[in-house]
């Protein structure tokens, strides 16, 4: 188990699994148009993205690997796709957002994932810029985020990635309130992986472990006691009880007797 996430190391991909990523990866991608965006956000899903932190380049030249948490660790090749995601956004008049904006962003070969966070809204970028082809993705997000400041619970999940449906290699990102010290992946078979936390942010990835399908997100607070623990597969707009703000109103699931308080959110 690891408490934060090491440097990486070179791997080479078996090629059946090589080549099943990239058809998977193919056929997940589209070309953005102005008012029909894919949505990225609060939605898991099952594309191929095997990634993990810092840069990882295979012999042959391929599979860069990236995870960044802000704009200040992107990669040269990141920072340009983050740049024709905003470009992408401006065109669509979607949210005013900047790079300074941006929360997590990933790229695996190619292809790239991102969220930004503004002061009101989100924004989500998936984007491919594989040499020689045109560049292809979309675009998701909410201008105005009526859950901006509150969680259910202590941690959401935002965005999901997996090279299997429900299992293989994942990426994860989301939002974590102040109780949240450490948050790792239980994949179900007795090993973890932890997730690396910045500014109310996380994320996480896996390589060459393959989470199940009864994986667990747990979180624990500075003491170390576990305060949350749930399901990474469920919907992300699925709750077993409700979650309330502190003047009473509903924010998260449907109305019941058994709501929960919501938990702050601030970056």
């Amino acid at each position: 188990m690891r408490d934060i996430l090491d440097a990486p190391i070179e791997r080479d991909l078996p090629p059946d699994k090589a080549a099943r990523m990239r058809a998977d990866l193919m056929t997940s991608i589209h070309r953005p148009r102005p008012r029909t965006a894919m949505r990225l956000g609060i939605a898991a899903m099952a594309a191929a993205a095997a990634v993990v932190a810092g840069v990882a380049v295979t012999p042959n030249g391929d599979g860069v690997q990236y995870l960044a948490m802000g704009p200040d660790e992107l990669s040269p090749t990141l920072r340009q796709a983050m740049e024709q995601c905003l470009s992408w956004n401006a065109q669509q008049e979607r949210l005013p957002v900047s790079m300074e904006q941006l929360a997590v962003a990933a790229e695996q070969d190619h292809r790239a994932v991102a969220l930004f966070m503004t002061e009101t809204g989100y924004f989500t970028c998936d984007v491919s810029m594989s040499p020689g082809e045109e560049v292809t993705g979309g675009t998701g997000g909410e201008r105005d985020w009526p859950q901006r400041d509150w969680l259910p619970g202590p941690v959401q999940r935002l965005l999901l990635t997996s090279t299997e449906i429900n299992g293989g290699d994942v990426a994860v990102t989301g939002r974590v309130s102040a109780r949240v010290h450490r948050l790792v992946l239980d994949h179900g078979d007795g090993h973890t992986t932890a997730a690396r936390l910045t500014d109310g942010v996380f994320g996480l990835l896996t390589k060459g472990a393959n989470v199940n399908e009864d994986a667990e997100l747990v979180s624990y607070d500075a003491s170390g006691t576990e305060i949350d623990r749930r399901l990474l597969f469920r919907p992300s707009d699925e709750f077993d009880n409700c979650y309330a703000d502190s003047s009473g109103t509903l924010v998260y699931g449907k109305t019941g007797t058994d709501c929960r308080p919501a938990e702050r959110w601030s970056r």
